[in-house]
């Protein structure tokens, strides 16, 4: 099944701290006829730091698989500032 990507008008996404001081990543994601504010747990957020920034099944509906690949390494480094920051 070939299914046409919507266009993007907005892809961001940060590191943010829960109430219970959890880190996680929200996504906020627009397209022409949507919008999504999409937050990961702490787990999700850790499981994709393990697997290189692998795309999330959350989000995948929304994003395609060649602008996750553009983000990737952005994503990654924001993580690895996180991980490798708070292991030290």
């Amino acid at each position: 099944m070939n299914r046409s990507p919507q266009k993007l008008k907005r892809f961001t996404y940060y590191l943010r701290q829960s109430p219970r001081l959890d880190y996680y990543i929200q996504f906020d994601i627009r397209t022409q006829s949507q919008g999504a504010k999409i937050g990961l747990t702490p787990a999700d957020t850790e499981e994709l730091w393990l697997t290189y920034a692998e795309m999330p099944t959350v989000v995948a509906d929304l994003v395609d698989e060649r602008t996750w690949e553009a983000h990737r390494k952005p994503i990654l480094e924001m993580l690895a500032a996180h991980y490798l920051t708070a292991s030290d």
